[in-house]
This record gives structure tokens, sequence and C-alpha cells, in this order.
């Protein structure tokens, strides 16, 4: 569960800011190219708390970060979507949870078999990251209070 959250984590905030770095070789390398040999442009961003590496890189003209193993096993991806996009019963969960907040946007995350959606919401007291499944099941990942 410690690694979900890191890879949660480190997908939201590195397809927002990201610094290059090429610290991949061998398997990983070879298991990214083997997944994406289409990739542009990609960055690598060691993630070194968690072992892992991370490849930012536009694909089928969308940014996708890729999180792989010292093994070079893929374990997630990320990607901004549309709020259009979102799953409706996560956008029907929001909208009756959240009326104030607006969405604002949103990071489709991978891992396994699991999908979970990350969601920033704008309000006038606050500001939320929330987490939910395909289903619209809602967990506050963050919570900001609004400068008064």
């Amino acid at each position: 569960m410690k690694k979900f959250i890191i890879i949660a984590a480190a997908a939201f905030v590195s397809l927002s800011s990201f610094a290059s770095v090429d610290p991949v070789t061998g398997k990983v390398l070879a298991s990214f190219r083997a997944n994406f040999a289409e990739a542009k442009n990609v960055e690598w961003k060691s993630l070194d708390d968690s072992g892992l590496f991370q490849a930012k890189f536009l694909y089928n003209n969308a940014e996708i970060s890729a999180f792989y193993n010292a093994d070079g096993e893929m374990v997630a991806t990320a990607r901004y979507i549309d709020i259009d996009n979102l799953p409706i019963m996560v956008r029907k969960a929001i909208n009756d949870r959240y009326p104030d907040h607006i969405m604002k946007n949103a990071i489709e995350h991978i891992s396994g078999e699991t999908t979970t959606y990350y969601v920033t919401l704008h309000g006038v007291k606050s500001s939320l990251i929330v987490s939910s499944t395909a289903a619209g099941t809602l967990n506050v990942f963050k919570k900001v209070k609004a400068k008064q």
C-alpha cells in the first residue's frame, strides 16, 4: 500500500513538474521500449525513496508517465484526462458530494488492474484533490484551505 501511495503522489506531482534525468539502462529501458515504441520526448526520473523509475513522454498526442521497478516491470501509468472523460459515476459522486466545488483537472492512474482517478476541485473555502474508483467511491487525497 505504501508503494501505491508513493506512486500516486509521484504521478500527481510529476505530471506538472519534472526534472530531466537519464538514470535508466538495461531491463527498465528495454521494457519501456517494448511497451511504448512510439514514445516521443522521453524524460526519465529516479524516484529514489521507492526504488522506481519514471518515464514522462508523449504517446499518441497524450502526456503519459510510466513507472517501472528495477526489474523492468511496469507498475503504473498516469495521464491527464479531460474532465468530460471521467467515468459518469465519478462525476456524479463529485457533483453530489462537492456541489460548491469546480472540477479543474483529472489524472487517470492505472496500477495493475486498478484504475484510480485524481480530481482537483476548487471551492470558495477550500481546494481538494479527491481520489475515486471508477464506480465513484471518493476519498480526500489532499485538502488545502483557501487563503482568507
